[in-house]
């Protein structure tokens, strides 16, 4: 996909056995864009809450090191985590446990974890982070995922749409749609998991959107303003993000010649 060669690999910083070297890169690219789909993704999930009336499991698609759970099941910022891990020598295990350990968790929201960094999952599950980490390829044609993962009440994905594409979701709204057919469960409005996640504007979404209608969910692109991302690497990145985003005709004008990727937030609900 040419749009991934367009991007900085980062592929290095996932296979660490701690977030250091990935924060101290996203930090020196400002990357903030968990801030933005934190109230996003918490306002899915207190609807979820009064409907439910129970605790809420969450599916994170291209985890890492559970970024998107340190965020909301201990209510932190981009920010405290960074002034925790890269204002000081890097922190030991102990240290970061501790760290956690002293933060308020909330517990009706219960995480699940997939990603191809098996460094990264092994991080999550120690740091408590997650009930369990996933270690499987998303595209692949043979994904199967535990039998003992509960019901799914929502599944969120910030800033991996791209590396995984439309088979990843094939394959788990077939999974899931296969699970649904031989539960036993009452039916309920929510049996069919929400999907919320955000998408760099130089990825087409065309096929991806194809997939949720071909399982009848409704998929709409929200209607808030693009979500700032994270600063260009260096002038390569901005010049040929831009003049792939002009060949697909999108206005690039406030948003990316600014010298920032910017992403849109998808909603995709089961229409049954």
């Amino acid at each position: 996909m040419y749009e991934l060669k367009v991007k900085k690999d980062f592929t290095d910083i996932y296979t660490q056995d701690s977030p250091y070297e990935y924060l101290k890169e996203m930090d020196r690219l400002e990357y903030d864009i968990s801030d933005s789909t934190k109230p996003l993704y918490n306002s899915i999930i207190e609807q979820l809450e009064d409907t439910l009336s129970r605790s809420i499991n969450v599916l994170d698609l291209g985890s890492s090191y559970g970024i998107n759970s340190a965020l909301m099941k201990y209510n932190l910022t981009m920010s405290e985590l960074n002034d925790f891990f890269l204002n000081k020598p890097k922190p030991t295990k102990k240290e970061i446990k501790q760290f956690y350990e002293k933060c308020t968790s909330n517990d009706k929201i219960n995480f699940y974890q997939i990603d191809i960094s098996k460094e990264a999952l092994k991080f999550s599950e120690e740091m408590d982070l997650c009930e369990r980490g996933i270690n499987v390829d998303l595209d692949s044609e043979k994904l199967n995922l535990p039998t003992s993962l509960p019901k799914i009440d929502i599944v969120i994905a910030t800033g991996c749409i791209g590396y995984i594409g439309y088979k990843a979701f094939l394959n788990l709204l077939k999974i899931i749609k296969n699970r649904q057919s031989n539960s036993d469960e009452t039916k309920t409005e929510y049996t069919a998991p929400i999907f919320a996640f955000s998408v760099l504007r130089i990825f087409d979404m065309d096929d991806i959107k194809e997939v949720f209608k071909k399982y009848d969910y409704s998929i709409v692109k929200s209607d808030i303003k693009p979500l700032r991302q994270r600063n260009f690497s260096d002038p390569k990145e901005k010049t040929q993000t831009i003049s792939l985003l002009h060949d697909m005709e999108i206005n690039t004008k406030k948003y990316e010649d600014d010298g920032n990727f910017y992403a849109d937030f998808y909603i995709a609900r089961s229409k049954k």
